[in-house]
């Protein structure tokens, strides 16, 4: 199935994530599949960025390689983004950034083209998108009306006229030997979202029925605050820019045990700040989803850039022993379902719950179907039903499931005590040894309970050829690169792992057994995946297929990493 892998790149500050933008809302509307990728440096102003968009008439979830049309809205973007060029490729750039490059795939535009008013940098990405749309025919009133969706709110109207011009211009500029027409079926009515994996997820904790979010802007998190801060009055959600990491999980946690549904965002060095908050809403059982965008460490690490390095120290943060729940979407539609899943998780079993995603994910834009809220359900956990006068409620009563009645101080005749030191069933400090062992025997319950709820892995492909685990961004990758493996006649199949912890021991034992070898595809240097799989379930793997470079999985590298293991397989 053909497909078309589309490269805008320049400086920051230069529109290379308007320019794109504009690009997916044309096809979108044009009923066509849109994945794009962000590859940005920590600057303001300056560096080296580009936006890689892959176009295709059936659903696309993974970047991919080479490059069909490069957009080069600088030298340097010119320079560094040819060698990746495909064979019969096309690059467009602006011709005083042409320099000394003699290539016959390089198109060049005028540099004084359109009205005097628009001969600045800041037009060169909307010529060069009219350009790139005319060669490929679309019609010129898409790209306007485009261009009118993502920037006709915010411009000037002079400004925005001098951007119409412009395109005028180029259209007329680009001759009939250029054009051609794209090998897609186009379907103008089939209706879809175009989305970032962040957006999802914000939209699904609005369809979980979100109270209170609280975060601290850390790249590569911080959209999903913008998005809940953006639509939050609409549907009555306290969105709160805290001052530090450690403000707002403790904020989420307040506001959970009054009774909100309440999540923090944060990155990794974020989460580092909250353990301590985090083993606080472990040992009061308060529900609360703790998001972890994850970027490459240690400390600062690469502040722009993807990694799946926090795994293991989201299962084991916080000192002590105490249950937590850790799950990771695997695409768009996960961000959403499992973001609103996971306050259910939360309140069903009364424990601080992960979502890991990472800035591949996080940042990703992509084409949807529009996600159906009636697939969501809510479900608050066991409630103290309302006694007939004021009365203290046994919050932490000894119960076989090990969770106990919840109620919300102030909306209740319940009193209901919650303390950060060992308590007793009524929230009160002890440090009496039988006391102690029954409250961490409680506690502990919940994680049995909690793995015979999850789902094991998911397997795709011959689960009885060579299977490679996968969570998060990397799922994508993977599941196409298997996918044209087996058309190659190889016997392989992906396991695609959600709910990351506690295992379901037996589900996961039984999906893997028939393997004939295991290995895990990750975006970190030690295989997190195959160490917690053999911690949980004594189950190990065959060897690890990771990057440590902070760049995403393209299908291209996941089907050549595979491939070379499968050589190497006896």
């Amino acid at each position: 199935m053909p497909d078309l892998h589309i490269v805008i790149a320049g400086a920051a500050g230069q529109g290379v994530q308007s320019a794109a933008a504009i690009l997916g809302k044309l096809l979108l509307r044009q009923g066509l599949h849109v994945f794009t990728v962000q590859d940005y440096q920590s600057r303001v102003r300056g560096g080296h960025n580009f936006m890689s968009i892959r176009v295709a008439d059936y659903p696309v979830a993974a970047a991919v390689d080479p490059i069909d049309y490069l957009i080069a809205l600088n030298e340097e973007s010119l320079h560094l983004h040819l060698p990746e060029l495909a064979p019969r490729g096309t690059a467009l750039c602006m011709e005083a950034d042409r320099g000394r490059v003699s290539d016959p795939r390089l198109r060049a535009l005028p540099d004084d083209i359109g009205p005097a008013g628009a001969n600045n940098p800041k037009y060169v990405g909307v010529k060069l998108v009219t350009m790139l749309t005319e060669m490929v025919g679309f019609a010129k009133q898409l790209l306007i009306d485009a261009v009118r969706q993502e920037m006709g709110a915010r411009l000037k109207p002079e400004i925005f006229q001098l951007n119409l011009e412009a395109i005028d211009a180029t259209a007329h500029f680009v001759g009939d030997a250029d054009r051609h027409t794209l090998p897609f079926r186009v379907d103008p009515a089939h209706r879809q979202m175009f989305v970032e994996g962040n957006e999802a997820l914000a939209l699904g904790l609005i369809a979980g029925g979100i109270g209170c979010y609280y975060g601290y802007p850390m790249s590569p998190s911080t959209s999903i605050l913008n998005t809940l801060a953006e639509f939050g009055p609409e549907v009555g959600i306290a969105v709160e820019q805290a001052e530090d990491e450690i403000c707002a999980l403790n904020a989420a946690i307040g506001a959970a045990y009054a009774g909100a549904r309440a999540a923090a965002g944060t990155s990794g060095p974020g989460v580092s700040l909250m353990t301590e908050a985090v083993g606080l809403a472990g040992a009061t059982e308060t529900p609360v989803v703790i998001i972890d965008a994850q970027r490459p460490g240690p400390a600062t690490g690469m502040a722009t850039r993807t990694e799946q390095g926090d795994l293991l120290h989201a299962a084991h943060c916080g000192h002590g022993e105490f249950p937590r729940a850790i799950v990771a979407p695997a695409d768009h539609y996960d961000c959403f379902y499992l973001g609103a899943e996971a306050f259910n998780i939360a309140e069903r079993w009364q424990l601080p719950v992960f979502l890991l995603t990472d800035q591949a994910l996080a940042d990703a834009q992509r084409t949807v179907e529009v996600f159906d809220d009636a697939r969501v359900t809510i479900d608050r956990g066991p409630i103290a039903p309302e006694p007939p006068q004021p009365a203290v409620l046994r919050r932490y009563e000894d119960t076989p499931s090990g969770v106990s009645p919840r109620a919300y101080p102030a909306l209740s005749k319940w009193i209901v005590s919650a303390d950060g030191h060992e308590h007793n069933e009524v929230g009160h400090l002890t440090d009496d040894r039988a006391n102690r062992v029954r409250q961490m025997d409680k506690r502990r319950r919940k994680l049995a309970g909690l793995a015979a709820e999850f789902a094991g892995p998911e397997i795709v492909g011959d689960a009885d050829g060579v299977l490679f685990l996968v969570w998060g961004s990397t799922t994508g990758p993977a599941l196409e690169a298997a996918a044209r493996l087996r058309a190659r006649g190889e016997r392989v199949g992906v396991a695609v792992f959600r709910h990351l912890y506690p295992m379901n021991k037996d589900k996961t034992r039984a999906a893997l057994a028939p393997a004939a070898r295991l290995y895990t595809l990750e975006n970190n240097g030690e295989g997190q995946l195959g160490q917690l799989l053999l911690l949980e379930t004594g189950l190990a793997t065959h060897g690890h297929l990771g990057n440590s470079d902070g760049r995403v999985f393209t299908v291209a590298e996941a089907e050549r990493r595979m491939a070379e293991t499968l050589g190497g397989a006896s």
